[in-house]
């Protein structure tokens, strides 16, 4: 599990103790948040996506982040496309129309670069 902490000055040589306590109910496995994000990047952008196991992110709420990959029957994965964010909570996908345009529009480039 990876947790980020920004804006925390830390002088050289400091002796640092982190401890990170949450506590959420978690309903949602990473295998359901991976499958929910390959129905919806191969309904809504591409049948050539699928996603990667995803990681846990701890912040305002308890997410996993799901890795997408454009892949190709000949070459197998070609190239990470985006990742999309789902509550582990409630399972709901966190992303907005700007993401899924912007995923789209890395799909289209790596499509074109490679031979698929």
């Amino acid at each position: 599990m990876e947790v980020k902490i920004p804006g925390v000055p830390a002088p050289a040589g400091a002796t640092v103790s982190i401890r990170v306590e949450v506590t959420a109910p978690l309903n949602i496995t990473p295998f359901v948040a991976r499958q929910t994000v390959n129905a919806f990047v191969v309904t809504e952008i591409s049948t050539q996506l699928r996603s990667d196991p995803p990681d846990l992110v701890v912040g305002e709420r308890l997410c996993w982040s799901v890795p997408v990959v454009l892949t190709s029957p000949v070459r197998g994965v070609v190239g990470k496309v985006g990742e999309v964010l789902v509550d582990a909570t409630t399972g709901e996908l966190l992303l907005d129309e700007e993401t899924v345009r912007r995923m789209t529009d890395d799909v289209r480039r790596l499509a074109e670069r490679s031979p698929l």
